[in-house]
């Protein structure tokens, strides 16, 4: 029996250039929206609801929720005829620590699925699937997808998961170009 092969097509560079970025862009886009999905981002006004009224005194600043902070005695040489602030009241300094928290869970959470995402993308990426183009464009997604997890969590990460985050992606993408791009 005879095998019929059908001639490749030969794109010019730019239209497989095209196809190889749109493939890195919405790949990154479609993490992008599973992240959201998966795990919403915590909401500022969820933790802190916006007060429209700040009290002026330590009392009404307490009961409502805030935190009063004193100024420093005025001075015996000030204008007495000028107002007399005693403080101010911060009504978002007991709910910013929840907010945080929950931020830096958030972060974390994120951090892990894209970490994972652009794994089984760079996987897929170096698997053979007929099309050169494809392979690339899943490895260069799967790696953009590593770039934007670290740089999300980048900030809430100690110094020293900072660098084991560095170290195991540098060894690992060493690794992957020594045993698959051998010369």
């Amino acid at each position: 029996m005879e095998t019929i092969q059908t001639p490749v097509q030969n794109h010019p560079k730019f239209v497989r250039w095209a196809l190889m970025i749109g493939i890195v862009v919405i790949l990154n886009v479609f993490f992008s929206v599973v992240l959201a999905l998966a795990f919403p981002a915590p909401v500022y006004d969820d933790f802190c609801p916006r007060v429209n009224v700040s009290p002026t005194d330590a009392a009404t600043c307490d009961a409502q929720g805030g935190e009063w902070t004193a100024y420093a005695p005025v001075p015996a040489y000030a204008d007495p005829s000028s107002p007399k602030m005693t403080g101010y009241c911060d009504m978002y300094a007991k709910c910013q620590k929840p907010y945080q928290e929950a931020s830096d869970q958030h972060a974390l959470y994120a951090f892990l699925l894209m970490i994972a995402l652009g794994l089984v993308a760079l996987v897929a990426g170096f698997m053979p699937i007929g099309s050169s183009i494809v392979s690339t464009g899943l490895s260069y997604g799967g790696v953009i997808a590593l770039v934007i997890g670290s740089a999300e969590y980048w900030g809430t990460a100690g110094n020293w998961l900072r660098l084991a985050i560095a170290t195991i992606g540098l060894v690992a993408l060493l690794y992957i170009g020594w045993r698959r791009f051998r010369d």
